[in-house]
């Protein structure tokens, strides 16, 4: 594709500024317009970047070949699936849905269409963790912690499906392995979802997780530990920081030999490098619905992780 992807913002809320600034600064992108149903807020980012507001959903969708979606959970499934009768290629900011069979009828959509569906789990182009997959791992064990300092965001859903399906979408990433197991607790504190939450999730393979995932701390931390054979994996999400630490048998000494690295990370926006991830697939044509795929997973985890602990509030 020789021309500019003209490019539209569906939902220019907190997340969808942050679209409409990054998308400026991709070079294989004409944004050629932002819509949404709140009339102020649609001012106020037209006017901020002089980009163009277009007055209904269909007007946009009749003028891009590409769109983001960036508007509340629920209303995934239909927007998507009317931006893919448009023709148009879709990104979407995670969950892909709010339903299992909601994120099952954009895949076959897209599939028909032959078009190209991101899913925005923007942990997957982190600098750290795109810097830990240069190599391959084999964990046997993993633990997560994602914390947020209290807000009124996201109150309307669960903890599990607002932060902690960022972890379990690496998680399946990082083991090749069916799940056979899942442990699930969680309380809810300041809203009528569960807020904080602690999982364990055991693999076919042997490979063990746990998940914690709080948005009622008093500090923000997005951390994974992992332990391999002979090696622990510290990742700093949140910090950029990456640190490997190795025990290795000695024949000379006949003891362990302990050594310590702290990788260096190039530090980039990971909404930028998504985006841009995503133009490329649109100019290559790579139409591999494996990104939909792995994100309807975490979402089924996700939905089933959250239904173990609401069935422990009904006892």
């Amino acid at each position: 594709m020789e021309k500019k992807i003209k490019y539209g913002v569906i939902g220019v809320g907190h997340l969808g500024n942050f679209h409409v600034k990054q998308l400026l600064n991709i070079d294989d992108v004409e944004l050629i317009g932002i819509y949404d149903t709140n009339q102020q807020r649609l001012d106020e980012i037209s006017l901020k970047y002089k980009i163009n507001k277009c007055d209904s959903l269909n007007q946009l969708l009749e003028s891009a070949d590409a769109v983001s979606v960036v508007t509340p959970t629920t209303l995934h499934k239909d927007v998507t699936l009317l931006a893919l009768k448009n023709n148009c290629h879709v990104f979407i900011e995670k969950p892909i849905a709010h339903t299992v069979d909601a994120a099952n009828a954009i895949i076959r959509e897209a599939s028909e269409h032959n078009k190209v569906i991101n899913v925005g789990h923007i942990e997957r182009f982190n600098p750290v963790f795109k810097k830990f997959n240069e190599n391959k791992h084999h964990p046997l064990f993993i633990e997560c912690h994602r914390l947020s300092k209290l807000s009124n965001r996201s109150m309307d859903i669960s903890v599990i499906l607002d932060l902690m399906i960022h972890d379990i979408d690496l998680m399946l990433h990082m083991i090749d392995s069916s799940i056979i197991n899942i442990v699930a607790d969680g309380i809810n504190v300041v809203s009528q979802n569960v807020d904080l939450a602690n999982v364990k999730i055991s693999f076919k393979n042997g490979a063990v997780v746990n998940l914690t995932a709080s948005r009622i701390s008093n500090k923000n931390m997005r951390k994974i530990r992992l332990f391999e054979n002979n090696c622990y994996t510290s990742l700093d999400l949140m910090n950029h920081k990456l640190s490997k630490h190795y025990a290795l048998f000695s024949q000379t000494t006949n003891k362990l030999d302990f050594k310590s690295e702290d990788v260096s990370i190039e530090k980039y926006d990971a909404l930028r490098e998504e985006l841009r991830h995503f133009c490329k697939a649109i100019i290559n044509n790579d139409i591999s619905l494996s990104n939909a795929n792995i994100s309807a997973k975490a979402l089924e985890v996700a939905i089933e992780i959250n239904n173990i602990i609401k069935s422990k509030y009904k006892k």
